[in-house]
């Protein structure tokens, strides 16, 4: 499994920005608004590709028992369909109570100029904090770290 994660993970402290306006779509197919994402606490945008092996990695490490309450704090967007988003939710049962949306015209990617998936971005008060993407090199420094920012 360490094998996977050759590739290191490169944490970016970026200039705070403004979450922009962008529009998801749920499972049901339904809309959904930049607006209607939290805006109390620390909380994580995960924005992963369908059928990726990098993105399907990351998302294998985020167990229940590792991260006990990062599920509950994140907004996992799947670049695809919605079939591609129900398709991830189904293989990634440890992240049942995250919030899960599909970006289907691949315009949020666009507008929260990311670099490619998997990305993590760390979000308070509506506000991209920080950025992570690549591949999680060092486990426990990232569970240090998503697990720091979802408590604080």
């Amino acid at each position: 499994l360490g094998m996977l994660f050759l590739l290191s993970i490169m944490a970016v402290a970026v200039e705070p920005v403004p979450l922009p306006d962008i529009q998801l779509t749920a499972a049901d197919g339904s809309t959904v608004k930049s607006n209607a994402l939290p805006s109390q606490g620390n909380w994580l945008i995960i924005y992963i590709q369908p059928r990726n092996q990098f993105s399907d990695n990351l998302l294998r490490l985020l167990k229940r028992d590792q991260y006990p309450t990062l599920a509950q704090h994140t907004v996992i967007i799947v670049g695809g369909s919605i079939d591609d988003l129900k398709t991830a939710q189904t293989r990634f049962p440890e992240l049942a109570q995250a919030t899960w949306y599909a970006d289907t015209n691949k315009s949020a990617f666009g507008l929260m100029k990311l670099t490619g998936a998997p990305m993590i971005l760390g979000i308070k008060q509506r506000t991209i904090t920080w950025s992570l993407s690549g591949i999680l090199s060092d486990v426990n420094v990232a569970k240090s770290i998503l697990n720091t920012w979802v408590e604080g």
